[in-house]
């Protein structure tokens, strides 16, 4: 009698880990099903680095990982969950939980202990209404990325100077096009002491930060240094920074770094010019922190990827399987397998993980993102994204009407009133 309450309690306790709510024990909980379905965004299976390491685990716990792959992942979740179906555990990047939230398909989760492993803003990324509703297991931030053996170290330089050495500074958009980056420009921004919104002790207010005499410098600073970029996609900032060129970029480029490239280049003066670059070692990528073009501390995003539960899952014949690979996500043996595979190229979310991270340029993300802010996850934040990021390129392509101040400031008006509606 005595060890049969006990394992009744035990069942209890594990259902609110899981789930963050108290479920009533139940046959059905003590022998819960052994099945748990995640659903991974990733367009190629093969690709999937990290349900093979959950799965080996799982095994030993007697769980099986079901694994299933959608390209919309986020929209089909949101679909599918409301109509009792998709997965236990979907992962995504952080500022995906304000709509999840909002669409009241995901549960808060309760991680214990655990919670130390992570820093307040890596869970405030994951964090709304004062609940946690994700497990991190990775970050990324931008940060200056430059091949060692031929460009110049960018410490003590200034913007203007890495905008005028020979190769200069490419930024992932493309002129004349649809896409907009206020994302990449955050470094820059933000040096003049404005932000996407506006932040207090408790992170992020819904009141958009681009105002001011901060923004009124930030506006004149891009219709005279943006039109300096090199702009394109993804080839170009791979060819350039191989050739000692300076790239806004992520730990995502370096396998592209160690591949040779041949592309075109889109100069500042409209021009195209071949570009052929030949493939780095690990030893020829530098990571260096931004310079302040307004005189501020820098802050560019940092992003957070983890994995959310589905509010089916509570009360679920698995909910406590369920829980125990949550867990495990959230593990520092999880996060340190996962970010130590060769070519991974991420940042563990879990401090004894990262404690134990072996990629040199890593790290070097990981220093030169220690002023990073995590994305905002408000349910309006693409919008947010499109309404900066439409400003900014204006600003930058010379389409934008009058004063640079004022184009910014009635363009950010209007995103407020925007945001106040809805």
């Amino acid at each position: 009698m005595i060890l049969r309450k006990r394992s009744l309690a035990t069942a209890v306790v594990l259902a609110v880990a899981a789930t963050g709510a108290i479920v009533a024990p139940s046959f059905a909980a003590v022998n819960a099903s052994n099945t748990v379905t995640l659903w991974n965004g990733v367009a190629d299976a093969t690709k999937d680095q990290q349900t093979p390491i959950i799965q080996a685990w799982a095994k030993t716990q007697g769980i099986t990982i079901k694994v299933v792959y959608k390209a919309d992942i986020r929209n089909e979740f949101i679909k599918a969950v409301p109509e009792g179906k998709g997965p236990d555990l979907m992962v995504g990047a952080h500022d995906w939980t304000g709509q999840l939230v909002g669409a009241g398909v995901i549960a808060p989760i309760v991680v214990g202990s655990l919670g130390t492993k992570f820093s307040k803003d890596m869970k405030s990324g994951f964090t709304v209404g004062g609940k946690l509703y994700g497990m991190p297991i990775y970050t990324e931030n931008i940060a200056l990325v430059y091949n060692k053996s031929k460009a110049k170290d960018p410490k003590g330089m200034t913007w203007e100077q890495l905008l005028a050495s020979s190769r200069g500074v490419t930024l992932p958009w493309t002129r004349g096009g649809t896409n907009n980056d206020p994302y990449h420009l955050s470094p820059i921004a933000t040096s003049f002491g404005i932000s996407q919104y506006t932040r207090d002790n408790s992170g992020w207010t819904k009141t958009i930060g681009y105002t001011g005499a901060g923004a009124d410098a930030y506006a004149a600073w891009l219709v005279k240094n943006g039109p300096k970029f090199i702009d394109g996609g993804w080839d170009q900032m791979v060819c350039n920074i191989q050739n000692g060129g300076y790239g806004i970029t992520g730990p995502w480029i370096m396998g592209s770094l160690k591949t040779k490239s041949s592309t075109k280049l889109n100069l500042p003066d409209g021009t195209k010019q071949d570009c052929t670059g030949a493939a780095m070692t690990a030893d020829e990528i530098g990571i260096a922190s931004f310079p302040s073009a307004g005189g501020k501390t820098p802050h560019q995003f940092s992003g957070q990827y983890g994995y959310w539960q589905s509010v089916k899952v509570a009360g679920a014949s698995n909910s406590v399987n369920v829980g125990k690979v949550l867990r495990y996500i959230g593990s520092a043996d999880f996060q340190s397998q996962f970010a130590n595979i060769k070519g991974a190229e991420r940042i563990p979310a879990n401090s004894d993980a990262l404690a134990q991270l072996t990629d040199k340029q890593l790290a070097a993300f990981g220093a030169a993102g220690q002023n990073a802010w995590p994305m905002a996850s408000y349910v309006f934040q693409d919008t947010t994204w499109a309404k900066i990021g439409a400003a900014e390129k204006a600003l930058v392509e010379g389409t934008a009407k009058g004063d640079p101040g004022d184009f910014l400031a009635a363009a950010m008006k209007a995103l407020q009133t925007t945001i106040n509606a809805s």
